[in-house]
This record gives structure tokens, C-alpha cells and sequence, in this order.
């Protein structure tokens, strides 16, 4: 398996290659982030639907048609500023699904017809937003963290809605022609043969491109421990969203320390974290209890978040074992037997990558998006290995006091409201 990767003026290309793969699998990101609005939020929720509204001389249904029948995919999203086209099909038809893509990329339609259905679509979406209370916990906290002209800000849903209705094809298809000049972050998992193609393809749509480049607005806030909850009577438990925003980007040194730390407090996935193992197993307070480290890149700060939920009658006694953990491991760090148990899961977990290309694919393509070198991402795997338990309790230390945590709730919390408050107050 072979990787490499190619960076040109207005794109880079990451491949990983092997003879004989039956699936081609490839994802082109385009960082749309300058500055963030209520109205270029609901862009990114319209321009999903409206790129694949029709395209040269297909109609909606019949582009959608043409790439269902080829057996192949090709799915457009945007979250955080960031726009994703991700593309999957056999390696036999995939010279067929990429013309497809081209088609997509350089004559898409935009219709007024498709106006109407793409504004019903992306309002009832925001409707049904009002009821995902894990959402929202999330949402909250991130907007305690940032500023309204960062990527990771999320404008309320009544100001979404109404943004919405002044939002036209036009500005929509205008905003399309932005996305061609800007940078394109392009990765791929297949054969020498679609490697190729897949490049022939980008370079044809970049083709006479200038190069927008823009600094994003980044707005990461100092903030103190805070209490922010919505009462939503409809859900059966309350979701938490629980952290603190960490001052430094990807490539600072306590990174991979820190990442560490949080994986033994609550490692995604599993029941090996301190937080599956007590406040789930030994308590029964919640199904599901996890820890780690979000919003980074290279050269924009992100956070650390525990996630979970709790019954109503089981929150205050679930909030009491969640911050007990959490200073159990900021006061005392980690033991020599977990940090040698969790180098040993962590260092499994990188050769498990190997079993699935897809898996591979998404991890190079990650590291691709922040600028990294497969030198530098070698070398930032490799910080695993290197790591002390040292390193690891002294980043506990610094970044992982309880006291310092904003606390964001959603789910029927009236009957806990002011006891949360006092909790956390006390902290």
C-alpha cells in the first residue's frame, strides 16, 4: 500500500494505493470559513441540496438516478465551515461516477424550481433540531467557548429559520463559484489507474482558477465555569455536554499528552475509560460516558467535552460522580499500570486502522485537511509511543480542573434546574 501526497497551487491530492481494489473511495474538502453569520450558517445548510438539484442535463431525480444505478454514491455536506464531497463506488464504474462529479462541479443548475422544496427541506430540518437535545447540550457549550464569527458558533434556531426565506439560488450558485477558487483538499483510496483519473478530474475543475485565500475568523473566549441549560419536557433524559476550552492548536506539545490523559478518563467507544467503568458499571447512573479532545486544527484552539445523559432522577447523583472523576484525575493523574494498559489499546487501535481502507482513508484525509506531511503525521502518531506518564499527569494538571468547566444541559431540567446550579456553583 502506497501513500503519497501532491501539493499543487490550488489543490493537494493524498492517495493511498494498491493494486486490485475493488472500492474506490475519495473526499474533496473545501474550507469555506472567513467569517461566520446567520446567514452564511444557513448557506451551509441550503447548498447541500441545492448542488445536488440538478446538474448539465440532468434534472434532480434523474442525477440521482444516474448515480443509484451505477451503484455508487456521491453525498455533500457542510459542518463547521467545512464543505465535504465524499464519492464511493466499484473501481469498475468509477471513470463513469467521476464525469458524474465533474458534471456536479462545473454545470450545476441551481433551479428556482428546486427553491421552494430546498426551503421546506431545511426548515423542517431546523424544526426537528428543537427536539435533539444532545445537539443543542453540544451547541451551547461551543458557543461558551467562542465568539458569533467563529466556525464552531451556532446562530439559534428562530434566526436560522427566518434567514432562511432570504437566501436565493442566486446567492446560492454565486456562492458555488467561491467554492471553485478556493483551496481543494483532495484525498483518495484505490488503484494507480483511478489515482490518476481522480486528478485529471480535479485539475480540469481547477483548471483557470485563481487562488481565494482567506484568514477565518477564530474567536476563542476565556471563560469560567458556567451553567447553561434548555428545557426541552418532550426527551426522557437530560444530555450533557460538560468541558473547557484549551488554549493551543493541533501542533502544540501537550497535545498528544492531554489526548491521552482523556482517553483513560473516557476513552470514545468501549467500557476501558474511568468514567464507563464507575459512573456506568459500578453506579448505573447513564448508558453511555466519554471524553476527549474536539475542535482542533492546526492552527485554530479547540476543547475538551465529556458527553453523556442522565435520567432526571439521576442527574445530580450523576453530575456528583462525573466531577469526582474528573478531579480524581486532575489532582492525582494517572497510574503507571494505566498508562502502560492504555499505550497498549491506543497503539492497537492505530493497527486496527489497517483492516479497513475506509478507515485508512478517513485518518490520512484528517490530516491532510491541517496541512500535515506524511512525515509530520508519522511523526505525530509516533508521539504515542513517546509519550511519559510524566507528561501525560503534568497535562491533567493544567488543563483538567473541574473548577473550570462550563456545565451545558439539555432535556427536562426544570425539576433539577436549581440544584444543578448550586452543584456547579460549589465546585
Amino acid at each position: 500500500m502506497h501513500y503519497h501526497i501532491d501539493r499543487k497551487i490550488n489543490y493537494s491530492l493524498a492517495t493511498i494505493t494498491e493494486p486490485d481494489l475493488a472500492i474506490v473511495s475519495a473526499i474533496i474538502s473545501v474550507d469555506l470559513h472567513d467569517s461566520n453569520s446567520v446567514t452564511k450558517q444557513t448557506m451551509e445548510l441550503m447548498y447541500p441540496e441545492a448542488l445536488l438539484s440538478g446538474a448539465g442535463t440532468f434534472k434532480r431525480a434523474e442525477f440521482l438516478d444516474a448515480v443509484n444505478t451505477l451503484g455508487a454514491s456521491i453525498d455533500v455536506g457542510i459542518g463547521d465551515g467545512m464543505l465535504a464531497i465524499s464519492v464511493r463506488s466499484t473501481a469498475q464504474v468509477f471513470n463513469k461516477v467521476l464525469r458524474l462529479v465533474e458534471i456536479l462541479l462545473l454545470e450545476p443548475m441551481f433551479p428556482k424550481s428546486e427553491l421552494k422544496r430546498i426551503r421546506d427541506t431545511v426548515v423542517n430540518e431546523l424544526h426537528e433540531h428543537k427536539e435533539n437535545s444532545k445537539a443543542l447540550a453540544l451547541e451551547a457549550l461551543r458557543n461558551e467557548f467562542y465568539g458569533a464569527a467563529d466556525r464552531k458558533y451556532s446562530y439559534d434556531i428562530a434566526s436560522s429559520t427566518k434567514a432562511v426565506d432570504g437566501v436565493t439560488m442566486s446567492a446560492l450558485k454565486t456562492w458555488h463559484d467561491v467554492i471553485l477558487n478556493r483551496n481543494w483538499t483532495c484525498s483518495l483510496a484505490g488503484s494507480d489507474d483511478a489515482a490518476k483519473a481522480f486528478e485529471k478530474m480535479i485539475a480540469k475543475c481547477k483548471k483557470g482558477r485563481e487562488v481565494i485565500v482567506l484568514a477565518g475568523a477564530h474567536e476563542q473566549k476565556v471563560v469560567k465555569k458556567k451553567v447553561s441549560l434548555a428545557n426541552i419536557p418532550s426527551r426522557q433524559n437530560i444530555d450533557f455536554s460538560i468541558g473547557a476550552p484549551i488554549p493551543f492548536t493541533l501542533h502544540h506539545p501537550d497535545y498528544v499528552p492531554l489526548a491521552f490523559a482523556l482517553t483513560v478518563l473516557g476513552k470514545w467507544g468501549g467500557f476501558t475509560g474511568r468514567l464507563m467503568s464507575t459512573v456506568r458499571e459500578k453506579e448505573g447512573l447513564t448508558y453511555g460516558i466519554y471524553a476527549g479532545l474536539e475542535g482542533f486544527t492546526g492552527s485554530e484552539q479547540g476543547y475538551w467535552r465529556i458527553m453523556t445523559f442522565f435520567a432526571p432522577d439521576k442527574t445530580m447523583q450523576g453530575l456528583t460522580s462525573t466531577f469526582r472523576e474528573v478531579s480524581n484525575i486532575y489532582k492525582h493523574g494517572i497510574t503507571e499500570e494505566e498508562f502502560d494498559k492504555f499505550k497498549n489499546i491506543l497503539s492497537t487501535g492505530q493497527t486496527l486502522l489497517q483492516d479497513s481502507i475506509m478507515s485508512l482513508l478517513r485518518d490520512l484525509h484528517s490530516y491532510h485537511v491541517h496541512g500535515f506531511t506524511l512525515e509530520e503525521m508519522a511523526e505525530h502518531k509516533n508521539k504515542i509511543n513517546t509519550v511519559t506518564l510524566r507528561e501525560v499527569n503534568a497535562a491533567a494538571k493544567t488543563y483538567l480542573n473541574p473548577a473550570n468547566l462550563v456545565v451545558s444541559g439539555a432535556g427536562p431540567i426544570n425539576a433539577v434546574k436549581k440544584d444543578i446550579e448550586k452543584f456547579v456553583k460549589g465546585v
